[in-house]
């Protein structure tokens, strides 16, 4: 049975009882069988739709599903225990990612495997090291242990790249004024950052830096954030994590 990987979240009613009637529901499954549950913890909300603590964590599965059944499956579980689906980094009973199928990688018009954003996200790396640490994650061909501790190190260093100077240099001097103790650099102007911590890539037509230039494990494709400055903090916040 496949090994895969799932992330749980929620900040609205009685979190800890919606995650064991979650996970109850889904070991009542007879192709999934749950494994290994981190400890719940406590974290910030990132974005501005809502000021309310949340709760995160990671579970294993065991299963004998296709990638798109078992997210039928999650997405069926959270309708059934009060998820509305209308603001995006809103408040919610419960989230259901999956996070990691096995050594998959797929990208189609409803599921992209392993998740895109789970190798940065403090909120879902710190749930998952306790139960994933060894585990490859399969795009980046490290392990969870290690991208989780390559986010601690200080100072934390962003990286800017695919930007008309003028460009980058103004939405550096922005993110400053939010992130004082962050590092900030133009990628293409930069004395080369031996490892920064991310490079967002913003994909300008006529950058001569393409994405696929980048090394491997900071980069993040980040050409939709590009005229939305509130997303990149929301990703610099969930990168930090201000527990």
């Amino acid at each position: 049975m496949p090994d895969c990987y799932i992330a749980l979240g929620g900040n609205q009613g009685n979190v800890r009882e919606t995650f064991d009637r979650a996970l109850q529901r889904l070991d009542a499954h007879p192709d999934i069988v749950v494994g290994k549950l981190s400890q719940w913890i406590e974290t910030t909300p990132v974005g501005s739709q809502t000021e309310a603590i949340f709760l995160n964590g990671a579970a294993q599965l065991s299963v004998e599903l296709s990638p798109e059944a078992l997210l039928t499956e999650l997405q069926t579980i959270e309708t059934e225990l009060g998820r509305v689906r209308e603001v995006r980094w809103g408040a919610r009973t419960l989230d259901l990612d999956l996070l990691l199928f096995n050594q998959l990688i797929l990208e189609n018009n409803k599921l992209t495997i392993p998740h895109p954003a789970c190798w940065y996200r403090r909120f879902v790396l710190d749930p998952l090291v306790e139960i994933a640490a060894d585990v490859i994650h399969p795009v980046k061909q490290t392990t969870i242990g290690k991208l989780q501790q390559r986010l601690l190190q200080r100072p934390f260093v962003f990286s800017l790249a695919g930007l008309p100077q003028d460009e980058a240099l103004a939405l550096i001097q922005e993110l400053q004024t939010r992130f004082p103790a962050v590092e900030f650099s133009r990628w293409e102007s930069n004395e080369q950052h031996a490892d920064p911590s991310l490079v967002a890539w913003f994909g300008e037509e006529n950058t001569t830096t393409a994405f696929e230039s980048l090394p491997l494990l900071p980069r993040l494709d980040a050409s939709e954030m590009r005229r939305n400055t509130e997303q990149i903090v929301w990703l610099l916040q969930s990168a930090l994590d201000f527990r």
